[in-house]
């Protein structure tokens, strides 16, 4: 399948889910501003990506719904020398429309008048526009416009929608093409993971480790999915720590949540290993627990179940286990009920993933969790993280342990995507002890 076509189905998708006489309106990121006249790499926005396939900023998509007929529009920026020289080659309207497969193309300094007729034979307008946006202005300046001649008997949109509701719904269910580039992603992160524990040793630096993963997936042509967390001992308590920092100390633990991104889509991966190369007891029994939560956690998903079942079962195991330990005191059903746990394990077990690392879909339609479905990609993300108190014995002080996967539904159970990246106690060592062979 021309690469395209993907684009222009979903574009389909998206006007069978708008109404009748309708126009969406979808903008692509602009360049931020990191210092003075420097940017920073450009990340196009997930909505407009999903729809267009289109990298670059300066660009709008229209689609225009008439009766059961959709219309794509595309407008780009203007080709021109200074770019050309500065920045690289623009692409042109005509190149746009055989790349991309739009309907029809042309020039952004030409979408306020585009827009100005498309207003005229709209009833409603989807959009999700930020109020900085270019495209909101003119949006705000057409329809103020269009309101001076009400009188005149020129129409208005009735209302206005927002188009993120309904293209976060279609991007909750991945396609093919989309499965392949997210298992990519995902076995980049996981060789990533793989070095980062042969060069983990007792006095070099967490910065050091996140600069050799950054490596790495840049070696893949892949980069960063999110802030990397690369936390020794006492940072893998704080949960979104990144400042990676510290010195990696003999006797502790790392806790590395890192993954890279690969043609836009996401993987995400968390591994906690010990700094020396070996689990001493008290850390072994707490990761065992928290492995043990995430096997059982991953036998839950499948088709028919719910986010929410798999992270009581994950709950559930760890609060008896915290029980057995005796860092959690009292009756299981009381434990569940006041949710103690969550001294130990704050977080939800897993978030959707796809073009951003939490694919923002809903988890709830009517107040009800949805149901998982083959197609859908989250993560499986169990933890502990026991700060220091006088209740919980100091050979648990200061231990910090998520172990996360990704995992695809399937109609034949859950697919762990990220299987090559060793979590078994037995596994991580051996990768540890004989990395210097």
């Amino acid at each position: 399948m021309t690469d395209y076509l993907i684009y222009e189905q979903r574009r389909k998708m998206l006007a069978k889910n708008m109404q009748k006489n309708s126009i969406a309106i979808v903008e692509a990121s602009p360049e931020k501003i990191r210092n003075n006249d420097s940017t920073y790499r450009y990340r196009q926005c997930s909505n407009f990506y999903y729809l267009t396939g289109y990298n670059k900023p300066g660009a709008i998509l229209v689609v225009q719904k008439k009766k059961n007929n959709q219309i794509s529009y595309f407008y780009s920026k203007r080709p021109n020398k200074y770019d050309s020289v500065w920045t690289g080659d623009l692409l042109t309207c005509k190149k746009i429309s055989t790349t991309f497969g739009f309907d029809k193309t042309d020039y952004i300094d030409n979408f306020e008048k585009a827009l100005h007729i498309f207003l005229k034979q709209s009833d409603i307008i989807y959009h999700s526009l930020t109020k900085s946006s270019s495209a909101y202005n003119i949006l705000e300046k057409c329809m103020y416009s269009l309101e001076r001649d009400y009188r005149k008997g020129t129409q208005l949109p009735s209302s206005q929608h927002s188009v993120k509701k309904i293209i976060h719904k279609l991007r909750l269910i991945k396609g093919k093409d989309e499965i392949k580039t997210i298992k990519k992603a995902c076995l980049i992160s996981a060789g990533a993971h793989i070095n980062l524990m042969k060069k983990c040793k007792p006095g070099i630096s967490e910065k050091q480790l996140e600069s050799q993963l950054i490596y790495d997936f840049g070696s893949s042509n892949a980069s960063e999915a999110y802030t990397s967390i690369v936390a020794g001992g006492k940072n893998a308590c704080v949960l979104h720590y990144t400042d990676n920092a510290s010195m990696l100390k003999n006797g502790d633990l790392l806790l590395t949540d890192a993954a890279c991104e690969f043609e836009n889509y996401a993987s995400d991966i968390t591994r906690t290993i010990p700094i020396n190369g070996r689990f001493s007891n008290a850390q072994k029994d707490l990761y065992e627990l928290v492995l043990l939560a995430q096997k059982n956690a991953i036998s839950k998903c499948v088709a028919g179940n719910t986010l929410r079942d798999i992270h009581q079962v994950a709950v559930k195991t760890l609060s008896k286990g915290l029980i057995k330990l005796g860092l959690i005191k009292g009756e299981y059903k009381t434990v569940i009920k006041n949710e103690v746990y969550k001294k130990f394990y704050m977080h939800n077990t897993g978030h959707w993933l796809g073009l951003d690392v939490h694919d923002p879909s809903d988890y709830m339609i009517d107040e009800k969790p949805i149901l998982l479905q083959p197609g859908m990609i989250f993560t499986v993300e169990p933890g502990l993280y026991v700060r220091p108190d006088k209740s919980v014995d100091k050979k648990y002080h200061n231990i910090g342990i998520r172990i996360e996967d990704d995992v695809l539904i399937t109609k034949n159970g859950p697919e762990v995507l990220t299987s090559k990246a060793p979590k078994n106690i037995k596994d991580i060592e051996n990768i540890m002890n004989s990395k210097n062979e």
